[in-house]
């Protein structure tokens, strides 16, 4: 069973904007997932349980010009859609560029700190959106929150991540759980489990990633069911070619 941490001795300070990444991370690292849903409404009841295979998820972290820049790749099976997360964190702002990649359409957001202030633009079928998101109480994009929290930085408390779907900033709630999970030998080995999950006002998940040390093992999206499971290289370069190739857009060209 798990138990939700009552306190934590790291200072909330750390979650404050511009956000920069910890200093004792390799420059270079990637983690492969495999996308899935589950086969009912009734069937998701967590991270843990797995559903339809739908696609391809990797999560990369490297150094970039003095820089720590991190990405989310995550493509689908038969679609030609992708969607690519990029952050950078170091110097003077921290930045965010998101794109989406769909037959005929397409969709890109960009975001920057500056001081207390969050300057988002939007682009995608046409429009264009360019605004100005107050931080002044400090806020986080999403990539760094999960790295703060395979750190052991991310406390239980609130927190305000910025949500690239909405184009909002978005309050929640930090709940960290510790679990055993078997690793499924003979022995009836387990390894330890940590769970950061992030729960909206409304008591609906926004995220929640599962790490064992400083492994993450998967993670859920939202509260349609949405996961990705960790799967080693090789087994997601046989998967690969399952993907569809997304055409040119709008917003690829921009």
């Amino acid at each position: 069973m798990f138990r939700t941490l009552s306190s934590c001795a790291v200072a909330l300070a750390t979650l404050l904007a511009p956000v920069r990444a910890p200093e004792d991370v390799a420059s270079a690292r990637e983690e492969h997932f495999v996308l899935t849903l589950p086969e009912s409404d009734t069937e998701h009841r967590g991270a843990e349980v797995r559903g339809r295979e739908i696609g391809l998820a990797v999560l990369r972290r490297r150094t970039v010009e003095g820089a720590e820049q991190a990405e989310w790749d995550l493509r689908f099976f038969g679609e030609e859609t992708r969607v690519s997360h990029v952050e950078r964190w170091g110097g003077e702002t921290s930045s965010l560029l998101w794109r989406e990649w769909r037959p005929r359409d397409g969709r890109t957001l960009r975001a920057s700190f500056g001081g207390a202030e969050l300057e988002v633009q939007e682009w995608g079928g046409g429009a264009r959106i360019r605004e100005t998101l107050d931080a002044g109480r400090g806020a986080l994009f999403p990539i760094a929150a999960l790295e703060l929290a395979r750190d052991g930085a991310l406390p239980p408390g609130r927190v305000t991540l910025l949500d690239p779907l909405s184009r909002a900033l978005e309050s929640a709630t930090v709940e960290v759980c510790f679990g055993a999970q078997p690793l499924g030998d003979s022995a009836g080995a387990a390894v330890l489990e940590r769970v950061h999950r992030l729960l909206r006002d409304d008591g609906t998940l926004a995220s929640e990633w599962s790490f064992r040390g400083r492994e993450l093992w998967s993670v859920r999206w939202q509260a349609g069911g949405l996961c990705a499971h960790r799967i080693r290289g090789e087994d997601w370069e046989s998967r690969l070619p399952r993907c569809g190739r997304p055409r040119a857009s709008e917003s690829e060209r921009r």
